[in-house]
Order: structure tokens, then sequence, then C-alpha cells
């Protein structure tokens, strides 16, 4: 399966001209200290309040603009959306979320209907457990899905729902856990980003899971489809990085060999081949590589493959790209090695199938 997309996601972040679109009633945030508080622009776009609806698949295409012929094509190219993907939980929120960027002129001009028929994996958003017990939830989430984890800090306050059926991973584990005082994250992951992250049920655990990530002992696994064919199999960055200051928005990082902080990536070569992905890449070559990350900034194994001249498909921060869906990086495995008699716990969260379909 497959998710919307990286490079859709990254347009959320600048508008670069005012819509012409009619204007929708906006969220407002409460003291919203701007780009210091990353994901509170919500005072600043056009929100929606109705979202697309639809008794069943053909019925809800229609209805964002699809033609009948456009509507065969997509099943007949994709039929895991009438037999695998949710309607209500996935596709109509993930249709509600590319309206949400064609209202904020972040389609590049595309319209949805044709977004959904060039790339269906775009309506994926399969939220599920890879593991679950008294102390630990572990999500493999999906990609431009975010955590909500800024509710906690000094200062900061909860994101604002940008479009009918947003659904961050904390609101998903407040419904299945009501009895939980509060969603504690031992750990963070992008919001562009797909896979592992381990959330805990009392102060006591996410205290102990939290104190491996700090030591370095939690073994991190992600997977990634790059460009191009590296030269080498297997190779290691340890560039250090800080904040890019040519980014108004202070999203970007950048190599900072000067004063940025020391960091190191691993990389591992699994596959090479061609993108499978109709649009402006479709053909070029791509790779998937193991990324094994041995610290854990902030946009280190997007930075550390950009700086080695493999930027990732779908990342529009660090590359060309913003025509793929999503960005092709994915958690998919992670070792805690507990104090007894817990033990060492491993958590995998499968390679998505929309990886498998984005290469040949």
């Amino acid at each position: 399966r497959v998710a919307p997309r990286v490079h859709l996601a990254a347009r959320w972040r600048g508008l670069r001209h005012a819509s012409t679109r009619p204007i929708h009633p906006r969220a407002t945030v409460i003291d919203d200290p701007g780009p210091e508080n990353p994901g509170l622009d919500a005072a600043g776009l056009n929100i929606r309040r109705g979202g697309v609806e639809g008794r069943n698949l053909r019925e809800t295409l229609a209805n964002a603009g699809m033609t009948p012929e456009q509507v065969r094509d997509v099943i007949y190219a994709h039929p895991q959306l009438e037999t695998q993907y949710d309607l209500v939980n996935e596709v109509q929120p993930r249709i509600n979320y590319l309206r949400f960027l064609d209202d904020n002129d972040r389609l590049d001009g595309e319209s949805v209907s044709s977004c959904i028929a060039r790339q269906p994996q775009s309506l994926e958003r399969d939220f599920h457990l890879v593991h679950e017990d008294a102390d630990y939830a572990v999500v493999n989430k999906p990609w431009c899905v975010r955590l909500d984890t800024p509710r906690g800090w000094p200062g900061k306050v909860r994101f604002t729902p940008k479009y009918p059926g947003d659904l961050s991973v904390e609101d998903w584990l407040e419904r299945r856990y009501p009895d939980w005082d509060t969603v504690r994250f031992c750990h963070q992951l992008d919001n562009a980003t797909s896979g592992v992250l381990v959330a805990a049920s009392n102060k006591r655990a996410a205290g102990a899971a939290a104190k491996l990530f700090r030591e370095r002992r939690a073994l991190k696994t992600y997977l990634a489809i790059v460009f191009g064919h590296p030269e080498k199999d297997e190779w290691t960055v340890d560039e250090p990085m800080g904040r890019d200051p040519d980014d108004p928005k202070g999203f970007r990082e950048r190599v900072d060999p000067e004063h940025g902080k020391a960091c190191e990536t691993r990389f591992r070569v699994l596959k090479r081949g061609k993108l499978n992905l109709r649009g402006r890449f479709e053909g070029v070559p791509v790779s998937k590589v193991e990324v094994t990350p041995v610290t854990g900034r902030r946009h280190q194994i997007r930075l550390h493959l950009q700086f080695s001249g493999h930027p990732i498909v779908g990342d529009n921060a660090y590359s060309e790209d913003t025509d793929s869906f999503r960005t092709f990086l994915h958690a998919h495995k992670l070792t805690l090695p507990f104090d007894e008699p817990r033990g060492t716990m491993q958590f995998v969260a499968p390679e998505p199938e929309s990886f498998a379909a984005a290469m040949e």
C-alpha cells in the first residue's frame, strides 16, 4: 500500500502566491509564535469545513472531481483502493488533504483528480500497531501524519486540524487507549516519515525507553528510495550539521563543518532500479538503501543522503522532487535493549507496498 506524498506534504511549508480560490473559514491558534512553532501556520491557510463524501469508493472519487473514465482506470491500475483501503479513515481524509493543498496553491497547478489518477497510492493512510503491552504501544505511523508532541512543550500549543479527517498519532492513540492519562512519545519521527514509533502509557516506561535513545543504545534501521545508483554498496557520512540560515522558515538543516553538531549515518544499497511512479521522474535511476543512523539529529538521514548526491525520492526539502506523492523514508526496525526482566525488544514495521510499487 502506499501513502500520499511527501512532496505534496512539503508544499505545506509556504504559500508561493495568493490563492484566487474562494476563501474558506480559517483556523486560528491562540498565541501562535509563528515559524518557531513548527506546524502552527493554520491562521494563514484556507481550511475546509466540509469533506468529500460518498457511499462507496467510486462515488467518493466522482465527488472528488474524477471522470468515470478516470475512476475506471485508477481502480484497474490500483485495485487495492477497493480491496484494502478504508474508505472513511484513509481514502476520504487523503482526498481532503489533497483538496487542502489545492486550496492553498500547493499542487503546482495540478488538479486533485489528476494527482489521484497519476499516483493513486497517495490515498493510503493506514494506522496500525506492531506491538502493545501494559507499558508500550508501538505504531506503524503513516507518512505525512504528525505526532502532536508540541502540546506538552513550554509555550507551545496543539496543532490545529487543517482539513476534515486530519488525524495525528496522538489523536489515534487517545481513541484507542482512553484510560491513558496522556500519550508519551519516547522518540521523534518526522511528519513525512512512516514507520516504527514508540509511545508509553506511563512516566516510568517513557523514561526507560527515552534513556536508551539518549544514551544511543537504541538501534534504528530505516529504508529509503533515493535518486541515482551509488557507486559503492556501503558508505558512511559523518558531516556535522546545523540549521540552514538561508531558510526563512527555519525548517531545513545544512552541513556545517565549522559550527555543526557531530553526527554519523551508515548506508547500504539493497537494490538498484528505475522509478516506477508516473510523473516527471518516471524511469530515472533510483536505489533502495538501508540506513543506520548512529546519532539522531533532526533531518540527519535526509541531509546526509543529499550530501552523498542521492537525495530521497519525494523529499522536496532536500531534492528537486515535488512530483512524488510521499517522501520515501520508512523507519523499518527498532531494537531497544531494556534491562531485565523486560530484556531486548525489537519492533518491525514491514516495508510499505509503496516502496515495491515505486521501483522496477
